[in-house]
Parts: structure tokens; C-alpha cells; sequence
């Protein structure tokens, strides 16, 4: 017959079991953890792929139309160059592919797509080089070919502000510097401006935005309210009482 000696030495004290539970928990968190920097990096290797096969969609766009789309925004057809243009995996605030092209004449003859990148030890946002000052809320983005990444071109909007994509707090993600597609928000600043001002929201999404005379849509009003006069369903921040 067993002592209690015997069967107390083959039995978990309390101490053990608790040790066990919090290795298993560590475990569970690291391996949690790896699995949201292997989604977060996937995510990015689609963005990535995206915008490439739309740089190449958009070449062969433009050697036949001579210009190229004045608008390119998420699941619109350019039949027959692609049946359906890609979306971001969130397509949501900063994590959206935002197509910029001057805001002058009807033919386009540059652009370029922003997006955010998840995570932010990817060394092609230092080699890209973007900051607040020059892409916005972004920090990663491809051109034309006749176009430097980080220089103004003529009728752009620099840097980008997307219609309703909000001013925020970057916080960093898995790997730190970038933003996360869920930012901290700050109260949205009314822009200064002075009249009169131009707006348009032909191809803002509804939205409405600050533009330039001449440009596609572009409504002139002295007394800030050009978004309704401008007939958008969405008004530009500084028409916000």
C-alpha cells in the first residue's frame, strides 16, 4: 500500500499547476502574435501585387487612350483592361488604394496610387521615404512612369487627403511605424480658407473637395457652402458648422 508521502510526490502542487497554465498561456500569446505578423505581412504582399498588375493595366490603358482614367476607385470596371479594379484587403481609412491625378484638363497624363502599409519594419516604406508632409496619411505608393514618387506634379493635390479618411494619431503596428487601420482620432481641424474657394466632388466618392478653377466639376462660392452648390452628398470638413 501507498504512502501519502508516495502519492503526494506523484501528484501537481498548486505552484506547478500554475506555472503550467501561465507557460501554456505565454505560449498561446507568441504564437497568437506570430500568426497577426504573418496575416499583417500577407496583406502587405497583396497590396503590393495589386498595385504592380495596376501599373501595368494602367500602361496598356493609357498607350491606347493617350491619357490616363480620371478616376480608378475600388471594384470599377476598365473593361477590357480588367474586369473588376482591386481593393485593398481592409479598404478602410488609410488602408485603401487612393488614385491621384491632376486636377487640371480632361487628359491625364500621370498618376499615382497611395496606400498604408500594416507593418512597419517592411524597409521599402524608409526606401520609399514618405512622410505626413508629402503623402499624407500614407506610407507607401506607386507612380507613372514619367513621374518621381515624392515630387509635386502640376494639379495635384499634395499632399493627399482622401475624403473621408480621418486626421488622426499614427500608432504603430507589429513592428512599429506605421499606422494602424484603426487610428487613434483626433477632432478634425476646419481647414483656413479664403475666398472665394473652388470645390468639386467629380470623383471624390460623394464627397466634397477642395479643387482648382477649371477643373473637372469645379464650383467657385464665397461663402463656403460650394459642396451643395457643388451638388455632393458629403461636404468637405470646412463646411462643417
Amino acid at each position: 500500500m501507498k504512502t501519502r508521502k508516495e502519492i503526494h510526490k506523484k501528484a501537481f502542487t498548486l505552484i506547478e499547476l500554475l506555472i503550467t497554465v501561465a507557460i501554456l498561456g505565454i505560449l498561446i500569446l507568441i504564437s497568437l502574435f506570430i500568426f497577426q505578423i504573418y496575416m499583417t505581412r500577407a496583406r502587405d504582399g497583396r497590396r503590393k501585387s495589386d498595385l504592380a498588375k495596376l501599373q501595368r493595366v494602367l500602361e496598356d490603358y493609357n498607350n491606347d487612350n493617350l491619357c490616363y482614367p480620371d478616376v480608378l476607385e475600388c471594384k470599377d470596371n476598365l473593361a477590357p483592361y480588367i474586369r473588376e479594379v482591386f481593393c485593398d484587403p481592409i479598404n478602410s481609412g488609410v488602408n485603401i488604394y487612393y488614385y491621384s491625378v491632376s486636377t487640371e484638363g480632361t487628359c491625364k497624363k500621370w498618376y499615382k496610387i497611395f496606400t498604408s502599409l500594416e507593418y512597419g519594419q517592411d524597409p521599402i516604406i524608409e526606401k520609399i521615404g514618405c512622410t505626413s508632409e508629402i503623402c499624407g496619411p500614407f506610407n507607401y505608393l506607386v507612380t507613372s512612369p514619367n513621374v518621381e514618387d515624392l515630387v509635386s506634379q502640376p494639379g495635384e493635390v499634395y499632399p493627399p487627403f482622401p475624403p473621408g479618411v480621418p486626421t488622426f494619431i499614427p500608432t504603430p503596428t507589429i513592428g512599429g511605424g506605421s499606422p494602424t487601420n484603426t487610428p487613434t482620432q483626433t477632432p478634425t481641424p476646419t481647414p483656413t480658407l479664403s475666398c472665394p474657394v473652388w470645390f468639386t466632388c467629380v470623383g471624390q466618392g460623394g464627397f466634397c473637395n477642395v479643387t482648382v478653377e477649371g477643373a473637372s466639376g469645379a464650383v467657385c462660392n464665397d461663402t463656403c457652402d460650394g459642396c451643395k452648390a457643388a451638388g455632393c452628398s458629403q461636404p468637405y470638413p470646412a463646411c462643417v458648422p
